[in-house]
């Protein structure tokens, strides 16, 4: 990764954090495969990339969206935010970022995290 792309992610995370969890928040970037969301959490992030879908991807069926495309909608970024305790997952969709707050009591980090070498 280039300095560039870093400094940017970077930037990125910052602007993420003050629009979502205020000035001050301070997140960390997990990969989506270390958490586990509820059920409850999987109907939001469905409603919310219907919502998305329809407004900016003319074309798309979201009437056909299964839960785990919903869920697979708002993976592109996972930040947790070490204030809140909940999830920030964020779509990129063409040049707009879209990112839903998951509250801390629906997720939690998996038991079981494989082989770690």
């Amino acid at each position: 990764m280039d300095n560039f792309t870093k400094s940017n992610t970077a930037e990125e995370r910052v602007q993420i954090a003050q629009v979502m969890s205020g000035e001050e928040s301070v997140l960390h970037e997990l990969d989506f495969q270390d958490v586990a969301i509820s059920t409850v959490a999987v109907s939001t992030l469905r409603k919310a990339a219907s919502a998305v879908m329809e407004r900016f991807l003319p074309g798309s069926r979201p009437e056909k969206l299964t839960d785990s495309q919903a869920v697979a909608f708002f993976i592109d970024r996972v930040f947790w935010d070490q204030d809140s305790k909940g999830l920030i997952l964020c779509a990129d969709v063409a040049t707009r970022s879209f990112c839903i707050p998951i509250p801390s009591d629906h997720w939690h980090m998996k038991t079981d995290l494989g082989t770690i070498q």
